[in-house]
């Protein structure tokens, strides 16, 4: 076996390695979904981002965890607190940062989708995450 067979075998255990990691942090991001709609990762969206890189200015990932009584959001947001002030609002309560607010939309396929507004000092953008629905996945029939 020569060189380049062996990187080919190796790229595609790797491929296959991370398609498996992928889909089990899907799983469990759709299982804390279903008891806390807040967690989850979600793609940033913002009218000026200059903040995205990669070859395709690739949008950034921001995730929110579930802390105590409250949530954190990944860098660059990580040193705010929020709490749910209402159903459906996250505030810093500091009036520092500002909120965010809980959304969905529905597609005429009837797929839907969670959507974030965050409402912050200096920056307003929409926070997407495609909701991961394993029910769907698991229960087909084998070899469909």
């Amino acid at each position: 076996m020569n060189r380049r067979e062996m990187l080919g075998i190796a790229g595609a255990v790797s491929a296959i390695t991370l398609t498996n990691q992928t889909q089990t942090v899907d799983a469990q991001e759709s299982v804390a979904q279903d008891t806390d709609p807040w967690v989850g990762s979600y793609l940033k969206y913002a009218r000026y981002d200059l903040g995205r890189l990669g070859q395709f200015a690739e949008a950034q990932t921001i995730t929110i965890s579930k802390n105590g009584d409250g949530y954190s959001l990944s860098k660059p947001y990580d040193e705010a607190q929020f709490k749910e002030i209402t159903k459906g609002i996250l505030s810093d309560r500091v009036g520092g940062l500002g909120k965010i607010f809980f959304g969905s939309v529905e597609y005429a396929d009837g797929k839907k989708d969670s959507i974030l507004r965050a409402e912050f000092c200096y920056e307003d953008f929409i926070l997407y995450r495609k909701t991961v629905d394993v029910k769907a996945r698991t229960s087909q029939p084998a070899g469909k």
